[in-house]
Formats: structure tokens, sequence, C-alpha cells
């Protein structure tokens, strides 16, 4: 589910608008694209961190109590260390040891394996805006319209149908898609030294909208070797439970930038 916001894709929404010519919705996109950080676009290559997890406190934060039997469960997960692993193409979870440690601890094995998820799943919902792929790239077709609370951008492409909506300041507040998936999600951004950092980002279907399977991330930032990355993430799927963790010791390797410039229509 949470791998779908980085291969995410929007469909059309309907809206008076201005039209632009093909000139300035170049010049429009260029200019927006260099108002976020997107530090994969930079000269940031992967990053490694290690990954902070309470879960004494995540069992009484979701149950209100740290039942009994749940004791021994925290103890024995809270003595894994885990590290992630981030490039453009994803996040991978490691842990030392290794979840086969955990036979005979009871549902320690299963909750060891969702942890992963939710750890990887956060880093892949920021990865489309740490790579500035939210916005459109060859051959994806585009184009801008003025709405009075912002702009309007269209893109179809290869399996693209998209829209998003940005504030005047051109920060994106939502997108709607129907491919590769229908799907939706709004987002907040906040200022920060390169430019504009995700602060939330709320996923969910469209196919059904009176099923609320909306799943929300929320991310603080720290700086490392000149970047903004991740150092508190919190993952709040369909079911509520909040899972909260944080990166720590991170080490980032430096390479070529790769450069997105502005697709032709």
């Amino acid at each position: 589910m949470y791998r779908r916001v980085f291969s995410f894709v929007m469909c059309c929404l309907c809206a008076p608008a201005v039209s632009q010519t093909v000139a300035s919705d170049e010049a429009l996109l260029a200019k927006t694209r260099g108002l976020y950080d997107a530090p994969f676009t930079r000269d940031l290559v992967s990053f490694d961190c290690a990954v902070q997890f309470d879960w004494k406190k995540h069992f009484v934060d979701f149950l209100g109590t740290m039942p009994p039997a749940a004791a021994p469960i925290a103890e024995r997960l809270q003595t894994i260390q885990h590290r992630v692993f981030v490039d453009r193409t994803g996040a991978v979870v490691s842990a030392i040891p290794k979840a086969t440690d955990l036979n005979g601890v009871a549902h320690a094995a299963e909750l060891e394996k969702s942890f992963d998820a939710m750890v990887s799943g956060g880093i892949s919902a920021w990865l489309p805006f740490g790579t500035n792929i939210i916005l459109p790239i060859a051959p994806t077709k585009y184009s801008f319209e003025k709405l009075d609370s912002g702009y309007k951008l269209v893109m179809n492409g290869p399996g693209v149908a998209a829209t998003l909506l940005l504030k005047e300041d051109m920060r994106l507040t939502s997108v709607v898609s129907q491919l590769p998936q229908p799907m939706r999600f709004t987002t907040e951004f906040t200022p920060g030294p390169e430019g504009f950092l995700l602060g939330s980002v709320k996923t969910g279907s469209t196919n059904d909208t009176s099923v609320t399977l909306e799943a929300t991330f929320t991310f603080a930032y720290q700086t490392v070797q000149g970047f903004q990355l991740p150092s508190l993430v919190t993952v709040t799927p369909a079911t509520k439970e909040a899972w909260h963790y944080g990166l720590t010791d991170c080490k980032a390797v430096k390479g070529a930038a790769i450069k997105v410039g502005p697709p032709k229509p």
C-alpha cells in the first residue's frame, strides 16, 4: 500500500482556467521544480541510518496500557537493532539479530515484520518528493492552468493520467490519479534551507469513497552532510495504529548529481 505513493500518477479535474503557452509552461515547471528540496536530484546517492523505536511506548500509545502478556514481547523486540538503507529505488531494513531469533516468542515475528513494513513504507512515501518525481518528467505531457487558488497542473503520458493542485506559491496541496491505479493524496510542506520540505502526505483510494482506507505519513528533518533527511517519521495506516520511529547515526553517500530537466510537452 505504501509503495503506491512512489509509483503515483494522477487524473484530470475540471476548473476554470487561463491557458498557458508551451514556453510559459516550461518556465513555470522549471521555477516550480527549483522550489522543492529534493536531495536525490542534487548529489545524494544514498543514505543509511539507525532506526530508533520504543516498543513499550508503542503498546501503551496504541492500547492505552502495557498488557502483562505483551511485556516480554516488547523486551525481546527491543533487543533487535535496525538500520535502513535508502537510495532512489527504495528503502531496505536490516536487523541484528535477524528475525529468526524470535522463534518461540509469541507474535514477535509478526510484529517485527509489521515494523519493517512501516519503516520502509514511511521512507517510500517520502521518496517521490526526495527525488522530485512528483512533478512531470519526459515524455509525460503537461500543462498549467491558473486558478483563483493557485494552479492546476494536468499531466498525461505512457501509463500516466493525473492532476496536481498547487497554491499560489507553488506548494503542492493535492493529487488525484487514475493510472496506473486510482489514487488520491493531499500534502503539506514546510520551508527548509534548500526549499519546500514534505511535512505530511495522506493517501487514499478513489475507487470507493464510502470506505476510509487512508494512510498518513508525517516527517521531521535533520541535516546530514548538507542534506535535509528525515529524522522523525510517523506512519498511520488505515488501522490507525500509529508507528513513530526516529532515524539517527545517518551516513550519506555523495556522487554525481542527477538533473531532472523540464520535459518537452
